[in-house]
């Protein structure tokens, strides 16, 4: 079982991955924050994704917990994104985890998300 589920979260990250060339790197967390499963492009330098901690992923993981404490008022959450000062950080709800991807400044916002949250719909029918 977790040979399967380990080849799974490869081959989400791995088609999150080829939607966009600007993609930098992809980790999945659990409810907690702990990281399942990460992939980066070859080559390109990581925003400090091998120095974030747990309790990084865990901020992350908050953030989005607290959103959905208001999913009845105002519908689920799609996504949340913060702009750091070389990239683009995006958290989507995905079951009980967190998927984080990490972009290049040279994409629209709302886009991307939207884009990536439909790739996202299409795997979970898997």
């Amino acid at each position: 079982m977790v040979i399967t589920r380990t080849v799974k979260l490869d081959q989400f990250c791995k088609s999150i991955l080829d939607i966009d060339r600007n993609i930098r790197s992809v980790a999945v967390l659990d409810g907690k924050g702990k990281l399942l499963d990460s992939m980066a492009h070859r080559g390109v330098l990581q925003p400090s994704l091998e120095k974030w901690n747990d309790i990084h992923y865990m901020e992350c993981t908050f953030d989005i917990s607290m959103g959905a404490k208001f999913d009845d008022l105002y519908g689920p959450i799609r996504y949340h994104h913060s702009d750091k000062d070389d990239f683009i950080m995006f958290s989507f709800p995905y079951h009980k985890n967190i998927i984080i991807i990490t972009s290049t400044k040279k994409i629209s916002p709302i886009t991307f998300a939207t884009k990536i949250a439909h790739t996202i719909n299409d795997f979970k029918k898997f």
